[in-house]
């Protein structure tokens, strides 16, 4: 390749393995698009760097985020690592020194050595309120105090559950400040878990916030059916509206067969009211549909449109229910860190029983049919490799990858669900350059993928995150 100018690149990456692309050891930047890929050129550049044989892949495009209670997560009290109710209880007691109102997120029962629920009398250990996320977000704990500014003394075991939820609002959201200090928190997480683009979950006062921001990473954001406003606008940062079909199993509020009714928040005919309504306003719709039940209504409901809409979380479906699933205005959102929960012995084999076992997530199932799969953490947690460590590793074949096609799922895929697949989610000329960078020996840590992190991340041809020590430095604006 002849020299083509002086500085023909911003950056010049070589000696570096890039995915999908076995044939080319260099990327070259410029204008943070990708100008070239092939062999190490001639050309120079502002910046060079030798990757060593680091393994250079797209940056993760996270289908299904919840940003803000990432933040707060960090802001507040967090019972995430948590391995016992009593351990937990100890955190939230230590909480109340310093805080007057103590809200912990992302406790988790199914990981917990006493397998039960956190409830009221655990937590009346004092007199100020408390209030207590499980880990999917669909239920929390509160004690008495916070039973009582809730007016929720009924509550039994002092568990508010679903659209109860909505009585925590005014005592547990963030001011303004809080807020952009979440987001920004919760930037740096996507960052350092090589994210480069996220589709956000949010109400009205976020999607506020989302505008008063400057974001290091792509956000995309789908607004809650329920703060859906007049004029809200569709647009390419304004993904569409999400609604809810039914809660999780976790919080055995999924609709499931056999499950109570009341499970599935609307049948066919309403649910279909509702799309039309909206796609008749020209706004795509996310449907959250974890039962069996929930899934159908959604499948049969999205066969009817003409636009693209999406099912985010598509775990439990019937082979009836895939056989009438319209592949080309149906994208399905999928969490592969759920299959956290999916192994023998696990949660979902105690709720669902074994019949499920194989035949929750079937990954390898959907792509045989030609359907298009993206990939999300729902932060539980957020961080791709922990999702694709379970979809590589799963013990059931029908729901097994292979590390390239997570990966892409994981990019390409999620990109499609944002609408942005002309721009993100593939190393190709043209696109952003848009990078997590991988040790060498990533291939070699297939059983492992869960604790690999990235060495860098690289968004529109700058490095955003970048490990101390390491090939590439942070840029400084």
């Amino acid at each position: 390749m002849g020299r083509c100018g002086q500085r023909l690149f911003d950056l010049l990456m070589k000696n570096c393995s890039i995915f999908g692309r076995e044939d080319a050891d260099a990327i070259g930047i410029k204008n943070g698009e990708i100008s070239l890929i092939g062999k190490d050129p001639e050309e120079q550049s502002k910046h060079t760097r030798d990757l060593g044989g680091s393994w250079v892949l797209p940056g993760f495009v996270d289908g299904h985020t919840h940003l803000l209670t990432l933040g707060l997560e960090h802001l507040r009290t967090s019972l995430t690592a948590t391995r016992s109710k009593v351990e937990a209880i100890e955190l939230l007691k230590k909480a109340t020194h310093t805080r007057r109102l103590v809200v912990a997120y992302k406790w988790d029962e199914s990981k917990w050595k006493e397998k039960d629920y956190l409830r009221k009398g655990d937590l009346d250990f004092t007199s100020s309120p408390v209030v207590a996320y499980r880990r999917d977000g669909h239920m929390a704990t509160l004690n008495t105090a916070a039973l009582r500014i809730v007016h929720r003394e009924d509550a039994n075991d002092g568990i508010l559950k679903e659209s109860d939820l909505k009585l925590l609002e005014p005592l547990v959201e963030p001011d303004w400040a809080e807020r952009l200090e979440a987001l920004r928190i919760a930037f740096n997480v996507a960052l350092r878990e090589g994210v480069t683009a996220v589709r956000d979950n949010v109400n009205r006062d976020t999607l506020q916030a989302y505008d008063a921001l400057e974001k290091p990473l792509t956000v995309v954001r789908m607004i809650f059916s329920d703060e859906l406003y007049a004029d809200y606008q569709q647009s390419p940062e304004n993904w569409g509206v999400k609604t809810f079909l039914d809660g999780s199993i976790g919080s055995s509020t999924a609709a499931h067969l056999g499950w109570p009714g009341q499970n599935l928040r609307a049948n066919k005919e309403e649910f279909q009211a509702l799309c039309q309504r909206l796609w008749g306003m020209g706004i795509p719709v996310a449907a959250h549909a974890i039962g069996e039940l929930a899934t159908s209504v959604a499948v049969k409901t999205f066969a009817l449109s003409s636009r693209t809409n999406s099912i985010e979380h598509f775990e439990l479906v019937e082979e009836e229910t895939l056989d009438q699933l319209n592949a080309s205005t149906t994208l399905l959102s999928c969490q592969p860190n759920f299959l956290e929960w999916a192994l023998p012995g696990g949660m979902y084999e105690e709720r669902l029983g074994t019949e499920w076992l194989e035949r929750n997530n079937n990954y390898r199932d959907f792509l045989k049919r030609g359907f298009k799969l993206g990939f999300g953490s729902d932060t539980m947690p957020l961080g791709p490799m922990y999702g694709i460590h379970y979809a590589v590793n799963s013990p059931y074949p029908r729901q097994r990858l292979s590390l390239e096609e997570a990966v892409t799922c994981y990019t390409s895929g999620s990109a499609r669900l944002l609408g942005l697949d002309d721009t993100l989610g593939r190393i190709e000329v043209g696109l952003n350059a848009d990078f997590a960078v991988f040790p060498p020996d990533l291939p070699d840590q297939v059983s492992s993928l869960k604790e690999i992190k990235p060495i860098a991340t690289i968004v529109h041809g700058k490095v955003a995150y970048a490990r101390p020590g390491g090939v590439l430095r942070l840029d400084r604006q």
